[in-house]
């Protein structure tokens, strides 16, 4: 399945700065609920047809910049 532009515009965009903020912030505990309110708002603008190929999505890019999202529930987890 091919995602609409608009998502995948905002997946590419999410990608890009990954780097440089991971990079600025000063403990990870800062990064992930940020992280979180981003990918969930992508999220909340997808058909439900989508959500599952843009959560692959969302993990694959985190996958390709060394990231695993913590275990469990914690604050800011949305999706």
């Amino acid at each position: 399945m091919s995602l609409r532009h608009e998502i995948q515009v905002q997946l590419d965009a999410l990608a890009e700065m990954l780097d440089h903020w991971v990079a600025r912030v000063r403990h990870p505990a800062q990064f992930w609920p940020q992280f979180e309110v981003l990918a969930a708002e992508i999220l909340d603008q997808c058909a439900p047809m989508e959500r599952d190929e843009v959560r692959a999505g969302i993990e694959a890019i985190l996958r390709d910049h060394g990231l695993r999202r913590p275990p469990g529930d914690y604050p800011g987890r949305r999706w």
